[in-house]
């Protein structure tokens, strides 16, 4: 992967050169044009806060993917995780079946993948300026928007806790006295359904306002659950409850609903009071599963003869009566693609043979993914004097989200889990924003709080393991006080500095039960020894706490140019962090270790403009320096020495690295009517200093994390292009839109084996829109990965850690829609 160095550097070379020609051929250009005060430019001023004050976007020296809510509406996006499409070096997915309703972000390959809402997300995500620190219930739904700010690189200085990779954020539309209310109602395959509405009210004119939106939307699972018997007569297992034609069930399926209030109250001239409260309620189905792979498990529970191994896995079932252990996991069980070698397989990759129980210890998970999640915002904008704000942003929030896992996708019991998270947090955060002369400043402090746990029936048949865990309370305070400042030298030349500091202090409380909730027992003596207790290898872990405290300096420095009113180039110097902690989830107490936080320096050179009236064209390099790399590992056989080594899920620090990248965005509007977007990246890492106990080798014979590894879900090149071309006429305006977005492959884990890669895909949507003359009236067909591609959006290769299972959450098939919506 990494054999492109010499191709790196020359297509740095050329992003150079380009963003240079731009600015000392153009530039002469651009300034007669503003001389001669020729035609004005054809795109709309897109104003951004990320440095604490609104700012056109072409003015503000980071690399920033700004998206309008018009954009979102014109490519049909509706969930947070498809903004990714359009940001160069940016990944945004579903945590598929290990990991609930949750997003897993990577920005310049800097992330997070385990929902543990003890583990710190490497990509801030922020709704109205209110940190959302858990990736469990980050899924969000787009509703009513009025722009989204993906800001890349470290944001450690101006948007805090967490940002190291980047940040996402949010900003809702707020109530005014104007009308501009609508209600969309669609309806798909899938037997897809969906309502969305907004509307404004004047509670108090020139002083009071209210916003009510909402969403409900549902759809059928796209991945059928078989009962393998039913399909493979004879089998040995037993029957399940077959709904028809063998299918016992479906995952894959969604009924969301949420909705959000907003109050905005204007007692004076000098201040503005936001009040909003949202909730969401989701009952959906769990998460679409298919088995990619099996091998390599320890896992005698399948084996014909009890006891043939050191661990002895034959149970009674809970009536007394014998269950037969079978034969073991294998490639029988995968329905479809090139590892299979199922007898009768339906060929299909939307199918697997999940039952969710375990007739040897009585399991039955349900086949849900819940989340109910409420909070209250309010943000309160005071101008003290002219030039003197002071700003308050004050959230709270509470979730609560369960979900059931049948990892193996198929009727032997090897990893079933039922998870789940509960979470509140409070945050306030004040900013004094003003001016002395040549100098903006704005100076702040912030807070958080946190608590949040995490309780699960764990059934790991391939350890022998079935067991309760949690609850895992852990409480989080951070506090910070921060300083940044805009000098302006002359009219065309800025400096941006800042600096932030920040403590973080963490508490973890580790419990293990058995599932009557009795105390696990220790062993009597070695793993396989007669008489052993169950789960006796983790009772030492139950009743363990721990602590983390740390403390961190941020600091951020930026210089802008302006060679024309329209081009600008930009130098920046910043920093980062995701806080340390403790191992949240180990299976022994010799793996509750704890682990420092990673840090990131970066420099980055970048250039936005508009040229001709016709092109807005933007674009940074970067030299990433990141250090103490926080990574989750299945495979273990490094850090810890058998048995405690398996099962594993260990947050450890890696190593260091250096990445590099280059990123371009543009917009094209050669003449009216047309409109052309596009976006590339290209991103290069090395590790470096990788821990020494990482090159132990699994299964596989892999190394834990390799040398010439990278990052899970960092894809290399990234591109988007989009199309769209309005035909007006008396009747209206049709508008038929296209967009096309490439990934490059992708490993899921640390260890970067071939079997858990995600292949690279294309996926191409289509819209076509019809308006009435006075934008009463829309009517739009909608089309989603029209190549009908097979792609996955995450999977998880647990085989090199010895758990004998690939599997992964297939992407949606082609579907098409129709959307009518009424504005008023």
């Amino acid at each position: 992967m990494h054999s492109v160095n010499n191709t790196f550097r020359t297509n740095l070379l050329a992003f150079s050169a380009l963003s240079l020609a731009i600015g000392m051929s153009a530039a002469p250009v651009m300034a007669q044009e503003a001389e001669a005060e020729q035609e004005a430019s054809e795109f709309d001023t897109i104003v951004v806060t990320a440095q604490f004050r609104e700012q056109n976007l072409q003015d503000t020296p980071v690399a920033i993917t700004a998206i309008t809510g018009e954009m979102l509406e014109a490519r049909g996006q509706q969930s947070v995780q498809e903004i990714a499409a359009q940001a160069p070096n940016v990944t945004l997915t579903a945590g598929g079946s290990f990991a609930g309703p949750s997003l897993i972000g990577f920005i310049r390959g800097v992330g997070q993948t385990d929902f543990n809402p003890a583990l710190e997300p490497g990509v801030g995500l922020y709704v109205d300026d209110v940190y959302y620190s858990t990736l469990t219930g980050s899924l969000l739904d787009l509703l009513d928007l009025d722009r989204i700010e993906v800001l890349r690189g470290p944001q450690g200085t101006l948007s805090g806790k967490n940002s190291i990779g980047g940040a996402i954020r949010l900003f809702s539309q707020r109530p005014d006295e104007e009308a501009n209310g609508y209600i969309e109602a669609s309806v798909g395959e899938l037997n897809s359904v969906g309502i969305r509405a907004a509307s404004n009210f004047t509670l108090m004119e020139d002083r009071l306002y209210a916003r009510v939106s909402g969403v409900s939307r549902s759809r059928d699972g796209h991945v059928t659950n078989l009962d393998y018997t039913c399909t493979h007569p004879g089998s040995i297992y037993p029957a399940g409850n077959i709904l028809g034609g063998c299918e016992t069930g479906a995952e894959g399926g969604i009924d969301y609903t949420a909705a959000r209030l907003a109050l905005r109250w204007l007692p004076s001239d000098n201040l503005e009071v936001n009040l909003s409260a949202d909730f969401v309620d989701d009952n959906s189905e769990a998460a679409a599963n298919v088995l990619l792979g099996a091998a390599g498990t320890r896992a005698p529970v399948f084996y014909p003869t009890p006891g043939a191994f050191a661990w002895d896995f034959s149970v009674a079932a809970p009536n007394g009566s014998a269950i037969p252990i079978v034969a073991g996991l294998g490639c029988q069980f995968i329905a479809y693609g090139p590892a299979s070698c199922d007898p009768n397989s339906p060929n299909n990759p939307y199918v697997n043979y999940s039952t969710y129980t375990d007739l040897r210890t009585g399991v039955a998970i349900p086949r849900e993914q819940t989340l109910d999640a409420k909070g209250v915002t309010l943000n309160i904008d005071w101008d003290i004097a002219e030039g003197l704000q002071l700003q308050s942003i004050t959230g709270y929030r509470e979730l609560e989200s369960s979900f059931g896992t049948d990892y193996d996708g198929s009727p032997v019991p090897v990893a079933m889990l039922y998870q789940t998270v509960t979470h509140d947090q409070i945050s306030q955060e004040f900013r004094l924003n003003g001016g002395l002369g040549l100098l903006d400043y704005t100076l702040g402090a912030f807070y958080f709080d946190a608590n949040t746990d995490l309780v699960g029936r764990i059934d790991l048949g391939y350890v022998g393991f079935d067991f309760i865990h949690g609850p895992d309370p852990v409480s989080t305070t951070n506090w910070a006080v921060f300083a940044n400042g805009i000098f302006r030298f002359t009219d065309d030349l800025e400096l941006a500095a800042g600096v932030r500091y920040s403590e973080d202090e963490k508490e973890y409380r580790f419990q293990r039960r058995n599932p009557d909730l009795s105390s696990i027992q220790p062993c009597i003596g070695p793993p396989g020894t007669p008489g052993n207790p169950p789960n006796c290898l983790i009772s030492s872990l139950n009743g363990v706490t721990s602590t983390f405290q740390d403390e961190r300096v941020d600091y951020r420095v930026a210089l802008s140019y302006h060679f024309t009113p329209d081009i600008m180039a930009y130098v920046q110097y910043s920093t980062g962090y995701k806080g340390g902690g403790v191992n949240p989830r180990p299976f022994y107490n010799v793996q509750a270790v704890t682990f420092q936080p990673e840090e990131l320096t970066a420099t980055e050179l970048g250039f936005k403009s508009e040229l001709f009236d016709v092109l807005r064209l933007n674009g940074a390099i970067f030299f990433n320096d990141y250090t103490d790399i926080q990574l989750t590992l299945n495979s273990c056989t490094g850090l810890f020495p058998a048995p405690f080594d398996a099962p594993c899920l260990a947050n450890t620090n890696a190593g260091d690295a250096e990445v590099q990248g280059a990123e371009l965005e543009f917009d094209f509007m050669p003449f009216e009517g047309l409109s052309i977007d596009g976006s590339i990246s290209y991103l290069d890492f090395e590790y470096q200093n990788l821990d020494p106990r990482l090159a132990a080798l699994g299964y596989r014979g892999r190394p834990q994390v390799p040398q010439d590894g990278i990052t899970p879900y960092t894809p290399e090149v990234k591109w988007s292009l989009g199309v769209e071309y309005e035909f007006t006429g008396a009747y209206g305006s049709i508008t038929p839109r296209i967009d096309a977005s490439y990934q490059d492959d992708v490993f899921t884990e640390p260890h970067n084996s071939q079997q858990g890669m995600i292949e690279a895909y294309t996926l191409v949507n289509g819209r076509i829109t019809w308006r009435a003359p006075d934008d009463t009236w829309s009517l739009a067909l909608e089309g989603r990965n029209l190549t009908d591609e097979l792609y996955y959006t995450s999977t998880i290769d647990s085989v090199e850690g010895y758990g004998g299972l690939t599997y992964g959450s297939p992407g949606l098939p082609r579907t098409f829609a129709v959307i009518v919506r009424r504005n008023f």
